[in-house]
């Protein structure tokens, strides 16, 4: 369950709602350092090792600065310029 938005996460909430709306689904692995976004009718997204700690590292940053938000939706957000990278 997502998050709500709060006076501090309202753009971080707008970023993750254009990412939730475009129907990406985000999927991460911090066991495994994986992190991937696939979207409908295109090809997704696939990180693994450096690049996807990093990526899970920004996830947990968000959570700790803001700890109202989860991390779902702070994934969401920072999948926002991949997906519209996707779309371009």
């Amino acid at each position: 369950m997502r998050s709500k938005p709060t006076k501090a996460t309202r753009y971080i909430h707008e970023a993750a709602d254009y990412s939730f709306n475009s129907g990406a689904v985000v999927d991460w692995d911090s066991a495994f350092s994986t992190f991937s976004i696939d979207a409908e009718n295109e090809d997704g997204i696939f990180m693994q090792g450096d690049a996807a700690d990093q990526v899970i590292a920004e996830i947990d940053a968000l959570c700790k600065k803001y700890p109202s938000l989860d991390p779902y939706t702070a994934a969401l957000c920072i999948a926002k310029p991949y997906i519209e990278n996707l779309w371009n």
